[in-house]
């Protein structure tokens, strides 16, 4: 692995996630693994999402915090926290509206939804350098250290 620069790393995938607001999210407590696609809004990495609080990720997040979520080439292990319900969280509201119009508008009103915001620990980019050679980027929160690391192949 090769130490790359940080925050240039950290810049290039919050530019990414700015461009992403569907993600799928992977969830599992009990040995019971889901996943799905939700709608999403970031805060620099940290992201955000509502959902009910009868949902099945809703309850495997209260009994495991740990989740992941991926979109396109981006791969995220974190922590979810739940905090509280759409219409009290300000910045929530007016990006989750600016962005999820039709969502905001027949869910975020309801009593029994909440926030849940991601805060990354791991972030994994996969890119091609200018020979198509593929390799990974590595952002790690926790160490505020980012690295690269190619793909091996062997036949």
């Amino acid at each position: 692995m090769e130490e790359i620069n940080f925050e240039r790393l950290q810049k290039q995938i919050i530019e990414f996630l700015n461009g992403n607001k569907h993600m799928v999210l992977a969830t599992c407590s009990d040995s019971h693994v889901t996943a799905r696609t939700i709608s999403v809004i970031n805060n620099g990495l940290k992201i955000l999402f509502q959902t009910d609080r009868d949902f099945v990720k809703y309850q495997q997040i209260k009994q495991n915090p740990n989740v992941a979520l991926s979109c396109g080439n981006i791969q995220i292990e974190g922590k979810a926290q739940i905090t509280c319900h759409p219409l009290e969280n300000s910045f929530f509201k007016e990006n989750y509206q600016r962005y999820h119009e039709d969502s905001f508008r027949n869910y975020s009103h309801l009593k029994d939804e909440a926030i849940i915001e991601v805060e990354p620990t791991l972030i994994t980019f996969w890119k091609y350098d200018t020979d198509n050679k593929p390799f990974r980027e590595y952002l790690m929160l926790e160490q505020k250290k980012a690295y690269r690391e190619y793909y091996k192949k062997t036949i």
